[in-house]
């Protein structure tokens, strides 16, 4: 199916407005594998970029005559951020996005565009932690920067693995509530 490949996105963009669905194909092939290594170089979850990336692109569909991207691109690229930053908000990653945070940069799992923007987020993020209780940010980083287990973390603090599950998510928490109020990150949540 070679009939859209040679199109613009502006061009797919306006079939798709017209319920062209091998035109929303080509727009997808064209995108996906993008889309995916940024999603996935952030969440580190095969299966959660998945759905993020199938939320996006259904939302995109089900809405292709309410919005006016100026960019298509750019306009998946901030619908995928934003539901990035639901799963981050709404607690539902396996996987540390905090660990993954610290490594961007590294590689080509992000576009030279988006690293000013992740290297936001990272200093955020290690703004946040700095803000964090004593116990409770030493259980976070131990977590979060060093990778240890709630086991782990327990035993060299000689404290209980409920305790460790306790801080964090209160740490959790409270990064999840500054999320929703800074500025910077107003274009995620």
């Amino acid at each position: 199916m070679l009939e859209h490949q040679d199109d613009s996105d502006t061009a797919l963009f306006h079939l798709i407005q017209l319920s062209d669905r091998s035109a929303f194909n080509e727009l997808y092939k064209r995108h996906v594998q993008a889309l995916f290594r940024y999603a996935n170089g952030i969440l580190n979850d095969r299966d959660a970029t998945n759905d993020v990336l199938q939320e996006v692109f259904i939302w995109f569909w089900n809405n292709r005559n309410q919005i006016r991207p100026s960019s298509i691109k750019s306009y998946l690229f901030v619908g995928v951020k934003f539901k990035i930053a639901n799963y981050i908000r709404d607690g539902k990653l396996r996987d540390s996005v905090y660990t993954k945070v610290k490594d961007v940069g590294m590689g080509d799992l992000f576009y030279d565009h988006d690293e000013l923007e992740v290297k936001e987020l990272r200093a955020f993020i290690y703004g946040f932690i700095e803000t964090l209780p004593d116990k409770c940010r030493y259980v976070f980083q131990l977590s979060r920067v060093e990778g240890l287990s709630h086991k782990e973390i327990a035993e060299k603090l000689n404290i209980s693995e409920k305790t460790v599950e306790n801080q964090i998510s209160i740490a959790l928490k409270k990064l999840r509530q500054k999320m929703t109020k800074n500025p910077l990150l107003s274009i995620l949540c």
